[in-house]
């Protein structure tokens, strides 16, 4: 009976800050609930619009839900034909909350990636109408919210034994990013090989096809790793950046 008369004491308390006297909840019951619901209503719907509002704001700075902060991509091939690409993406979320990353990728060559990852629930591959950029879903083992940290991997098993794809990696940055590291392997490379150089480039995205490609730098062929390795730090945003390579 005691538990009873504290959690009407506690009902009174919470329906008096809602402009419900306590009298009025015990002898007009109907009244009174009808005035609870309109008041937590009110509520819900001012809460909504707050959360509407905010996530409109963090739209508008972050268009994708996310704030880039480091990204890594490895190339490595034994023999030319079976290619393993991976890429790990350091992810600040900037949306109230989140369940997944949607990976943006161009696979140039003729047969179907294989997608798999270390940390993720790897999706389905999509693409949008009138579009050859392909889409996949990576799915977080709990959701995120604001400000937390997460790291995104994929893992590509490629076949290009038909030799149909494009020598590169490349990397889109639409906005502000401390570092990103490309690393490529060729470790079926012949000594005929050793003395080549990879070219780092990079061209306005605003411009598509039209843009002109822009040399920054060349790599040499590292004979001891047999590995081309590029490591850009804070580079401008708006642009894509490729690093090129000679097929072996």
């Amino acid at each position: 009976m005691k538990r009873v008369w504290e959690f009407l004491g506690y009902l009174a308390v919470v329906a008096t800050l809602l402009g419900v006297s306590f009298t009025t909840l015990l002898n007009e019951p109907q009244k009174a609930w009808t005035a609870l619901a309109l008041v937590a209503l009110t509520i819900i719907f001012i809460c909504f619009q707050v959360y509407r509002l905010v996530n409109s704001q963090l739209k508008n700075q972050h268009p994708s839900g996310f704030l880039p902060l480091s990204c890594f991509m490895r190339y490595v091939t034994s023999d030319g034909s079976n290619i393993v690409y991976e890429v790990f993406r350091h992810l600040q979320i900037k949306s109230s909350c989140t369940g997944h990353f949607t990976h943006q990728f161009h696979w140039s060559g003729s047969k179907s990636p294989r997608i798999e990852s270390d940390i993720q629930e790897v999706g389905k591959i999509f693409t949008t109408p009138g579009e050859t950029t392909n889409f996949i879903k990576l799915k977080f083992k709990k959701a995120k919210i604001y400000n937390d940290v997460e790291v995104i991997h994929l893992k590509m098993n490629l076949d290009d034994s038909d030799k149909k794809s494009g020598t590169f990696l490349e990397q889109n940055v639409h906005a502000p990013i401390t570092f990103i590291a490309f690393k490529v392997e060729l470790l079926h490379a012949q000594a005929s090989y050793f003395g080549k150089q990879a070219t780092l480039s990079r061209k306005d995205m605003k411009k598509g096809d039209r843009a002109a490609i822009e040399e920054i730098d060349k790599y040499p062929f590292d004979v001891n790793s047999k590995s081309f390795s590029c490591n850009l730090t804070d580079p401008e945003p708006g642009y894509a950046y490729r690093l090129d390579w000679d097929r072996p």
